[in-house]
Order: C-alpha cells, then sequence, then structure tokens
C-alpha cells in the first residue's frame, strides 16, 4: 500500500473532539485568575485563562515552551527582562526556562489561551 494511503486511512479514524470553556475542567482557581484546561497530550496542553481586573500572574519558570494567545482585553506580559502590552489577537511566545509573568491593567477580565509544549 502506498504511504499517502496509510495518511489518509488514520486520517479518517480520527475523530474530532469539541471543548467549551465552561467544560473544561479547572486546573488553578483563586481571587485573580481561572484557568480551565482545554486539551491535553503528549505533545501540547492549551489553558483557557481569565484574569481578573487589576490582578497578576507573578513571574515564574516554566520547563516548556509556552506561547499565549490574547482574545480579549490588554496584558501587560514579563519575559526574562522584557515587558510587553499586547492586547486582543496577539500572540506572546514564553521560551522554556525564562521567567514569565501577566498582569491584567485593565477593568475587564482578560482572556488568554495558554499553549505548553511539553
Amino acid at each position: 500500500m502506498p504511504s499517502d494511503m496509510r495518511y489518509l486511512r488514520k486520517v479518517q479514524e480520527a475523530t474530532m473532539e469539541i471543548t467549551r470553556v465552561e467544560d473544561g475542567a479547572i486546573v488553578m482557581s483563586d481571587e485573580d485568575m481561572t484557568g480551565r484546561r482545554l486539551y491535553s497530550s503528549p505533545g501540547a496542553v492549551v489553558i483557557h485563562m481569565t484574569i481578573n481586573p487589576g490582578r497578576a500572574i507573578m513571574p515564574h519558570s516554566a520547563s516548556m515552551d509556552m506561547e499565549f494567545f490574547v482574545l480579549e482585553g490588554e496584558a501587560v506580559f514579563t519575559v526574562g527582562e522584557e515587558e510587553a502590552v499586547a492586547r486582543a489577537g496577539a500572540l506572546v511566545a514564553g521560551p522554556k526556562d525564562i521567567s514569565h509573568g501577566i498582569r491584567n491593567p485593565g477593568h475587564v477580565p482578560l482572556k488568554i489561551l495558554a499553549i505548553k509544549n511539553p
């Protein structure tokens, strides 16, 4: 069987998964923010985060690369020694083992998708 036929068979056997934010497992929650896991596999984890106005996730490092996609609101990101403002539609990359933090300076909840690449 040609190799492209094996690929086609694998695609046909795949199943689609749809997870709504409200159905995601809560993986972190306090007065500052809520995080819900929407997807998890050996290659990636996707977490929907809501950070309340005036609140922050303090700088910390992770042993994996991370990307943050701003869905709603405005965020101040700190990655290493750099700080930048990112608004809805922006993607911020945080390399592994480099400190990163997120602050919501606005008056509305900040919504972000965090993608972890283990």
